[in-house]
């Protein structure tokens, strides 16, 4: 039990280690030829009227630059795609994709997206362990529009894994409306 303890610490401390460097390699700010880093904890500031300066990018450009070193582990669904069946506009469906971190390595969740505002993921933000479980939860609210017409959309798990996105599916047939 100590032993888990002290690995799951040990997986925490070089995940902050691994995160604070993106930070700060983010907020690299130019001026005139040279590189200022600043702390991550404090917002960067620019002098604006020292000629071609540049602002920082706060924003990753990748999901590669969001995790350029952390350590690549891999990830296996129990289940890769769910039918819903036959379902109601309007209404809320659930559904959790169980999965487990199936390397060696802790298992960051980075992201969770459906391919539209009618696919609702939510995910860990915690690491998983080697051999845990873990479960990405998604709702599923199909609109009027959708009504009588057959549905699949998709859920991409962006993680430190190889390669860094996993799509899971959801399919459902929405039933048309009353008149």
């Amino acid at each position: 039990m100590n032993d888990k303890i002290t690995l799951g610490i040990a997986g925490l401390a070089l995940l902050f280690g691994i995160y604070n460097t993106v930070q700060i390699s983010n907020l690299d700010t130019k001026i005139d030829e040279k590189v200022f880093i600043q702390p991550a904890t404090t917002p960067a500031k620019v002098n604006l009227s020292a000629g071609n300066a540049t602002a920082p990018n706060p924003m990753p450009q990748s999901n590669a630059q969001q995790q350029p070193n952390m350590p690549k582990t891999s990830i296996r669904f129990d289940k890769e795609i769910h039918d819903f069946g036959e379902v109601d506009a309007n209404t809320d469906n659930p559904y959790s994709f169980t999965f487990t971190n199936t390397g060696k390595e802790p298992l960051l969740i980075t992201n969770a997206k459906g391919s539209c505002g009618c696919t609702v993921p939510s995910w860990p933000k915690d690491p998983i362990m080697p051999g845990q479980k873990g479960q990405i939860d998604v709702v599923f609210r199909p609109s009027k529009g959708q009504a009588g017409k057959p549905q699949e959309k998709t859920v991409t798990v962006t993680a430190n894994t190889e390669p860094v996105n996993t799509v899971v599916r959801i399919k459902a047939k929405v039933k048309p409306l009353a008149e």
